[in-house]
């Protein structure tokens, strides 16, 4: 080891000293102490008896920050909101991040008011800024929850404001959060969007009578300038207004591109978030269900901004779920899979409790990219704020984070529900009984790839604190924005954004000006080198907060803007040149040309066919096996493709679900379908159909039909799990064989059609699923010898030891010309059955067990060999598998009670923890809460320490090391994985398919997928609505945005099918979705 020489003790502190310096100055961000900026702000909360989070729910919420210039100086000045004091008002000096509080003389007033949001906005067009401030609290008088309207009163040294909202019409009384200001109507003034909550109780409700109400003080509001008087136009527009929307978050971007603003609304607890779109009418439509998959559910902050840089807005909404395993466990109450089928029932959106990451699909839809982007887990958060903070040209994200208490604390849940019948407890002392946990605040990477990695301790912003309100500001005008925090009985927060002192990059601000006319609603593209960048002007941004600043660009390294395009609110567009980079640009209003909204020529267009529809019996898995990872009863449906008539034109089996018969489907010559009536199909309508295949089975010349029974919902052994052979007469007609096929009463999924003796005939192999009812037991799969057209099971030690397989196919691996099987399943490695002349020996892939769906075999590099690509549950959720840190699967009855117990684990933040919370294990497992009797003590608990209380010798153990999609790539035999790009892995890929599409002879990549059966705390993975991928040879593969492809799938596609120029979707209870391929276009 090398040593230090002896020092003197000074030196050695100067040395100390310096090292510490250069460490500090490696961060992003230094955050400034109230004597160096003179922002000593702090919002104080102070807890008594009636005023208390158990009296009002939002008491922790916290105020909010406004960053705008008020006296025309140029320089940026800051507004706080106090919830239960004054706000605050600071000048910006010009000196280094130094301010001066002005508060006193301005005009703004305090009355005891609970002020929640404040919003920049110039009402009177005057060229200077004003100020509405929201105003709520659990407060009884209606005077004391008044908005509030300061008009600015034009004074160029210290700001003055005047009190108006009534002569405004905006002293609206309710309980409200935020307030926007936009032209909604178009007609040259800012209307006004009043978001509002709940303080009562609505536990138990008739959902359809609740949502016809209007309630006046917790419903949202649309008011309309009409010559500077505010008019309320809410139920003429269609704006909800019933007592269980709980707003939090606000936000107003063009969201469907027509130059129209829309409306984006967080709706906490059940109610679903709206998400209003301008009909450009004066009306609006709430659209959150035909454009989103699903939502946060404890929806907070939100934001809007293109991302990615593909020119168009996603969305960011935030929730409550923590990053580690601790407070998971302690935040996490019972899950129940009825009370969450009754809420989609009752005509709720699908929501899970975590950020939700909305990437813009380009089509009017959105995928929920949120856990494969890395952001959907910031705990108690409140502000989501894009901006471009490191100056390389992405779009970086900070998340303000923290409650004051953990009102959600499991532990205290349940005290306080004892304590509620005390009618001598103090309200207080129950409230002092509530864990109090500071968090961090978070700030995320744009990594440029649709992920982001968490900075927050290498940029300066880790330290703990109760946050809410935030924006972003370039306050000293080097270039680089930095982060203004109002928090909770702190001072507020100024971080100094140190980036173009420590490594200066190249920006570019505009400042668009129309006149004294708002520019809110104007859109500005920069294009610079490779990079584009798209930006909406709006003054909404972060949790209760506004800006009014120039839009700020990041060029990282590139040194000129080769254009930027300007489509302002009035549908005027200018494109402007050989613009300054490195300073604030004014561009004012030219109309050079009327803007047009441009889409891309698809290449699949939708047939339209609701006429055959998949459906089953509904069935909860998990009220038979509590600790499932998904539902295993939903597998259909079935797609089997062949010309069953003789007419030389493809025709379909649709497959049927539980109580729902199979659907034989002729083509005729136009290409449309009709269905043939099959009396034998009614007869099996009992049965699930897992998969089938038309073949040849007795050599005769035409299609028989193979249908394979799956299901969990049987019982072991149920007659209705024997598979079924249909016999054709040639002409389409249908009998079943009673005699063909050997007593196989189990559950499958897989039939594959395949010579496995190579005597000329089709043998069969079939893959053993689920047994009933005892997962992850599993059925034995098989291989059924055709002997002249009766079948009988090859005998072979390897096929019955084989786990849950999903999906195989056959290709000749070692070009024996023979095939061999590859196969995929859950909890299993990628295997492969080796054909030795009939005899199949079995070879595992090291390192590739997954949770794999599908498989599908094409010469993907055009080398003469078959290529595989597989289909895997994704990186978009909350499990995650390496082989360092596998997710694990420990099998046993534990209780002895004769039932199997499957526990499933896996790494969060490097240690091994139960996938489960107490709730949810307690309930399979009893005994466990002698052990834990508070959730404290479970939250600590690792896997290893519940297992040995389980006493977990002689249990089964499996792993999975990979939960990715992709490609094995058959080099002469040698498979070698890659994972496919991360589009494909944004949610569960259940079918693959190949097509030229772009005519290069390279076949290209068509995926489709989703799980909409997953446990109710990891939530619907239905981001991938059915993706195509080009290939660029030698095994490399681009996603095409879907407003390219023209691919528009939702739900729980479980088959594709090719016929004709026709894709087919299968989708589980649903119709069945056909897409046409379009003329050949050429992508490059």
């Amino acid at each position: 080891m090398n040593r230090l020489p002896f020092l003197p003790p000074l030196f050695t502190i100067i040395i100390v000293l310096f090292l510490t310096s250069c460490k500090t100055n490696n961060k992003k961000f230094d955050r400034l102490s109230s004597a160096k900026t003179g922002v000593s702000f702090i919002n104080k909360i102070e807890e008594n008896e009636t005023q208390n989070v158990l009296n009002y729910e939002y008491f922790y919420n916290g105020g909010g920050v406004a960053a705008a210039d008020f006296n025309n100086d140029g320089l940026i000045d800051l507004y706080f909101t106090a919830n239960m004091g004054s706000d605050k008002l600071y000048i910006n000096k010009g000196k280094g991040l130094e301010f001066e509080d002005v508060t006193e003389n301005s005009g703004i007033t305090f009355n005891g008011e609970w002020k929640t949001g404040v919003s920049i906005v110039d009402i009177n067009n005057d060229g200077w800024n004003d100020i509405y401030v929201s105003v709520s609290g659990n407060v009884d008088n209606p005077a004391l929850r008044k908005n509030k309207l300061y008009i600015n009163n034009k004074n160029s040294s210290s700001p003055q404001f005047t009190e108006k909202a009534a002569e405004y019409g905006l002293d609206c009384n309710g309980f409200t959060t935020q307030t926007a200001f936009f032209d909604y109507d178009k007609d040259g003034d800012l209307d006004a969007f009043v978001m509002n909550h709940n303080v009562k109780d609505f536990n138990r409700f008739d959902v359809e009578a609740v949502h016809a109400m209007r309630d006046s003080l917790a419903g949202d509001k649309l008011l309309r300038n009409d010559n500077g008087k505010f008019i309320d136009v809410s139920v003429a527009a269609g704006i909800k207004g019933n007592p269980i929307g709980f707003g939090l978050g606000l936000h107003i971007a063009d969201l469907n591109n027509d130059n129209f603003p829309d409306i984006y609304v967080s709706n906490d607890y059940i109610e679903s978030d709206y998400l209003y779109i301008n009909n450009q009418d004066g009306t609006f439509s709430d659209n959150i269900a035909k454009m989103t998959d699903h939502t946060s559910y404890f929806s907070m902050g939100n934001d809007i901004a293109d991302f990615n840089n593909d020119l168009l807005p996603d969305i960011i909404t935030l929730d409550m779920l923590p990053e580690d395993n601790k407070r998971q466990k302690l935040l996490f109450g019972p899950d129940n899979y009825e009370a969450y089928l009754s809420m989609l029932k009752n005509g709720f959106h699908p929501e899970i409790m975590r950020n939700m990451l909305q990437m813009n699909n380009g089509n009017g839809t959105f995928s929920d990219i949120g856990q494969v982007s890395g952001i959907s887990n910031t705990d108690w958060s409140w502000s989501a704020l894009f901006a471009d903070y490191d100056n390389d040209g992405y779009k970086d994200l900070f998340v303000t984070n923290g409650y004051l208490r953990d009102y959600s604390n499991m532990d205290f849940v349940k005290y306080y529900a004892d304590k509620k019948s005390d009618e001598n407890a103090s309200m207080l002392d129950i409230i002092k009984q509530m864990p109090s946990t500071l968090t961090t605040n978070y700030i995320f990477k744009n990594n440029g790839d649709l992920t982001f990695s968490n900075l927050t301790k290498d940029w300066g912003i880790e330290l703990p604190i109760n946050s809410n309100g935030a924006v972003y500001a370039d306050l000293d005008n080097d270039g680089d924005l930095e982060l203004i925090v109002n928090n909770i009985n702190e001072e507020a927060s100024i971080y100094q954004n140190l980036q173009q002192e420590n490594t200066p990059q190249n920006f570019v601000n505009i400042t668009l000006k129309n006149g004294n006319k708002s520019i809110e609603g104007s859109k500005v593209y920069a294009y610079s080198g490779g990079l584009k960048q798209y930006q909406e002007a709006s003054n909404l941004r972060g949790f209760q907060s506004s800006v009014s600043i120039p839009l700020h660009f990041g060029l990282g390294n590139n040194t000129k803007i080769d254009s930027i395009r300007i489509v302002w609110n009035d549908n005027a567009t200018q494109i402007i040149k050989n613009l300054q980079i490195n300073q604030t640009n004014t561009i004012n209003y030219q109309k050079e040309s009327e803007y047009q909204s441009i889409s891309p020529t698809p290449y699949y267009t939708e047939v339209q066919n609701n006429s055959f529809v998949h459906s089953q019996m509904p069935f909860n898995d998990f009220s038979k096996q509590l600790l499932l990872p998904q539902m295993y009863s939903y597998q259909g449906p079935a797609l089997a493709v062949g010309d069953v008539n003789g007419d030389k034109i493809e025709d379909v089996y649709l497959g049927g679900g539980k109580g729902s018969k199979g659907q034989l489907l002729l083509q005729d010559k136009s290409g449309n379908f009709r269905e043939s009536q099959q009396a034998i199909f009614k007869q099996d309508e009992l049965c699930t159909d897992a998969d089938a295949t038309f073949f040849d089975s007795d050599n005769d010349g035409d299609l028989d039909l193979y249908v394979v029974s799956g299901g969990y919902e049987y019982l072991v052994d149920d007659f209705l799990l024997q598979d079924r052979l249909y016999l054709n007469d040639g002409k389409g007609n249908f009998t079943k064989s009673e005699d063909k096929l050997p007593l196989n009463r189990s559950s499958k999924s897989k039939v594959l059609p395949f010579d496995a003796d190579n005597d000329g005939d089709l043998d069969l192999f079939l893959a053993g699923y689920v047994v009933p009812h005892n997962y992850p037991a599993y059925n034995p799969s098989s291989i059924l010898i055709n002997e002249k057209g009766t079948f009988k099971e090859l005998p072979n030690e390897h096929l019955s030891k084989l786990g849950i397989v999903t999906d195989a196919t056959a290709i000749d691996i070692n070009k024996d010309g023979l095939k061999d099987i590859v196969l995929v399943g859950e909890w299993i490695p990628v295997t492969i059955l080796m054909n030795k002349n009939g005899n199949f020996e079995k070879k595992e892939l090291p390192n590739l067990n997954g949770f794999w769906q599908s498989i599908e075999a094409q010469d993907i590099d055009n080398d003469g060999d078959e290529d595989l690509v597989l289909g895997n549950l994704g990186l978009n959720s909350q499990y995650k598998a390496s082989v360092n840190e596998p997710f694990t699967l420990t099998v046993k009855d534990f209780d002895g009670n004769g039932s199997i117990d499957p526990i499933m684990s896996h790494f969060i933040q490097g240690q091994n923890y139960p996938a489960y919370s107490l709730d949810e294990l307690s309930s399979q497992l009893p005994s466990i809460k002698k052990k834990y009797t508070d959730y404290k003590s479970y939250s600590e608990t690792k896997t290893s320490d519940l297992l040995t209380l389980l006493n977990d010798k002689e249990s089964f153990t499996t792993q999975i090391h990979e939960l990715a999609s992709g490609i094995l790539m058959n080099n002469n035999g040698e498979l070698s994985f890659t994972r496919l790009p991360i589009q494909a892995q944004f949610s569960m890929v259940n079918a693959i398919k190949f097509q030229d599409i772009n005519g290069d002879k390279l076949p290209d990549l068509l995926l489709a997928g989703n799980n909409s059966k997953m446990r109710v705390r990891i939530g619907n993975l239905d981001a991938n609505h059915g993706q195509l991928f080009i290939n660029k040879g030698k095994g490399a593969f681009e996603y095409l945005p879907q407003n390219t492809s023209g691919l528009n799938i939702r739900g729980d596609v479980k088959n594709m099918a090719f016929v004709g120029d026709k894709i087919l979707f299968g989708v589980n209870n649903a119709p069945l979705v056909m897409y046409q391929k379009a003329k050949i276009l050429t992508y490059q």
